[in-house]
């Protein structure tokens, strides 16, 4: 095959190709300051500092107080594959440790400036390098104190492509939050400190592990933690979980580590909640700190580039022992195989009508509701009309009924008494300070209540008559979680398309999900109420909440005609 001059094979110049190993490494801010935290921990600092300004696009620096650098080994730093911890082909197999200056440092230098200041316990003065781009390392003498600062400034700046893909700065920074929470709840003895624009927004002293999560998640989660464990001969699962009492909507209070690595995995999240199963409303996460700890010979953590992710070479054993110890801990707490489900008492009084006083004339061309004839794999409900066969997805249908009735009753609100009061980490608490302007026009009264905890007072009838558990913290807490998500994504909407979007959320949050079985009763009930709806054909976010097979279609598939 023959090829033109564009197409023949041909080495890369170094430049590209040091651009190219970067991107396996360097991905955003975040992965910038899981870099270099994991190296301040390598090198032994029991206090490290992250600062970010702009979501670290601008400025990232992470300061520690670790062992710092001789002015002779600041140049290998920046050299690739250039470590102290690795030997032979053997030592690979053997790393106790999370990385090494020399596989970061070079790869963060190819795409933004870098300016690094260390000293050595014992050394009189510190070395000040500077980096950047296609640049030359340049070393001089500096005042330092013991230990290691990494400043990255401008990070991507002569790569628009790789930057049109970053997240707002706002998210970023998030990201960066998550970061420093993963690696803060790993290793509890170490003091974190987290500034964000120039304001202090996480402050972690050292701590016990059990403190460590009360500091990062909520005084209400560290007094309903169990401490689970299981050992063998090389494997050790240990750590803490929620006791029933105590859950999330979402996996991000989920920690996982491997031989103190941070790691991510879905199957070890699937075997943790597992044993949950009857102790756990539906879709309810446990939260979770786990460390296992194996042989390193029997763990590869070079499936992901950025050591995110780990495979076990005895897998079975590794998820077999995490599901143990969480038995074994949660033995106390029966599992209630008949216990109602949340959607038991979601329709009171057998109805969820939207009273019609209170809509216009329903645009719906069916005058009379369908007969129902039964509920498909739990998520789709099967009604008769006179245009055919109809399939309803409850979701979106009970979706759109809740919708327009949050909609119909703005500000009417279902009053807690006494209030609940619900724990949140110090970001959540941030983050909703600043929204609780948007809630209270929808029919949620919620105002602080001390530093880390809020009051809700209030919340709008449809959802509390939709969620029989709406008065738990933890229920409340996720309703939170939900909204606020939605601030953070929509939050430069105007108010009008901000209120929207968060009442679309809240329904959502509180409608029948696919899955959850329902009495014909409550199909009924449910098909009622979306056929009085004023726009029963779509559910808030667009979705159909039904389709109709005609009689025609029918017999054309069956071919009758």
């Amino acid at each position: 095959m023959s090829q033109g001059a564009e197409g023949r094979i041909q080495r890369l110049p170094p430049e590209v190709t040091r651009r190219i190993a970067a991107g396996e490494v360097v991905e955003r801010p975040a992965s910038v300051v899981k870099e270099l935290i994991e190296n301040a921990l390598d090198a032994g600092a029991t206090a490290i500092e992250v600062e970010i300004r702009e979501g670290g696009l601008r400025w990232i620096r992470v300061a520690d107080n670790g062992s710092g650098l001789a002015r002779e080994e600041v140049p290998l730093a920046f050299e690739r594959f250039a470590t102290s911890k690795i030997r032979s082909v053997e030592d690979l197999a053997r790393l106790h440790t999370l990385g090494f200056r020399g596989e970061a440092l070079p790869a963060i230098a190819a795409v933004a400036t870098v300016e690094m200041l260390t000293r050595p316990e014992g050394a009189l003065e510190g070395t000040r390098a500077v980096i950047g781009p296609g640049q030359s390392l340049t070393l001089a003498p500096a005042a330092a104190p013991v230990g290691t600062q990494v400043v990255v400034r401008d990070l991507f700046a002569d790569l628009p492509a790789r930057r049109k893909f970053l997240k707002s700065p706002l998210r970023e920074a998030e990201l960066v939050h998550q970061t420093v929470v993963r690696y803060s709840v790993a290793y509890p003895e170490v003091a974190f400190r987290l500034i964000v624009n120039g304001r202090p927004v996480l402050v972690l002293p050292p701590a016990s592990p059990v403190q460590r999560i009360g500091q990062v998640l909520g005084r209400d989660v560290a007094d309903h933690l169990l401490e689970i464990s299981w050992e063998a001969v090389d494997l050790r699962v240990h750590g803490w979980i929620s006791s029933p009492q105590v859950s999330r909507a979402t996996r991000q209070a989920q920690f996982f580590t491997v031989n103190r690595r941070p790691v991510r995995s879905g199957l070890l999240a699937v075997m943790l909640e597992r044993p949950y199963a009857g102790r756990l409303p539906a879709g309810r996460k446990p939260v979770a700190v786990v460390e296992i700890t194996v042989d390193p010979r029997w763990v590869d953590v070079n499936v992901h580039p950025r050591k995110v992710e780990v495979r076990f070479a005895q897998e079975r054993s590794v998820y077999w022992a995490l599901t143990q110890a969480v038995q074994h801990a949660l033995a106390p707490f029966p599992a209630l195989e008949n216990e109602a489900p949340l959607w038991e008492t979601a329709f009171p009084s057998g109805s969820v009508s939207l009273p019609v006083s209170q809509v216009a004339e329903p645009v719906n061309t069916y005058r009379t509701a369908p007969r129902v004839l039964g509920q498909f794999r739990r998520s789709y409900i099967l009604a008769e009309s006179e245009e055919g066969l109809l399939l309803i997805d409850q979701h979106a249908a009970h979706e759109q009924v809740l919708f327009e009735r949050l909609q119909a009753e703005e500000g009417r609100g279902h009053l807690f008494s006494p209030p609940v009061i619900v724990h949140v980490t110090p970001r959540e608490a941030d983050h909703l300070t600043e929204a609780l302007s948007y809630l209270g026009p929808l029919g949620l009264d919620v105002e602080p209540f001390g530093a880390r905890a809020f009051a809700v007072r209030a919340v709008p009838q449809p959802i509390a008559e939709a969620v029989p558990d709406l008065h738990r913290a933890d229920t409340l807490q996720a309703l939170l979680e939900a909204l606020l998500d939605e601030v953070r994504r929509y939050g430069h909407a105007s108010p009008d398309a901000l209120g929207e979007r968060l009442i679309a959320r809240m329904a959502c949050f509180a409608a029948v999900k696919a899955g959850d079985p329902l009495t014909l009763e409550q199909q009924e009930a449910l098909v009622r109420s979306l056929w009085e709806a004023w726009s029963p054909a779509t559910c808030p976010h667009g979705r159909p909440a039904y389709v109709v097979l005609s009689e025609e279609e029918l017999a054309r598939r069956f071919q009758r005609r």
